[in-house]
């Protein structure tokens, strides 16, 4: 009966965390988008070699 029990525990544990992440996902999500199109800027930025303080040197 002990086995079953933290299996049990487990399998509840396990819900919870997957639940708290799709809410915190759910809840921030306009956050997460600007945060990786901020990303996806800067790579870009840097790829490019344009703007910022030494733009006129690729030029």
């Amino acid at each position: 009966m002990k086995g079953n029990n933290k299996i049990l525990v487990y399998a509840i544990c396990g819900f919870v965390t997957v639940a708290a992440a799709v809410t915190a996902i759910y809840l921030f999500r306009n956050e997460i988008a600007d945060f990786f199109v901020d990303i996806k800027a800067r790579i870009d930025e840097k790829r490019l070699g344009v703007g910022g303080e030494y733009a006129d040197e690729f030029e």
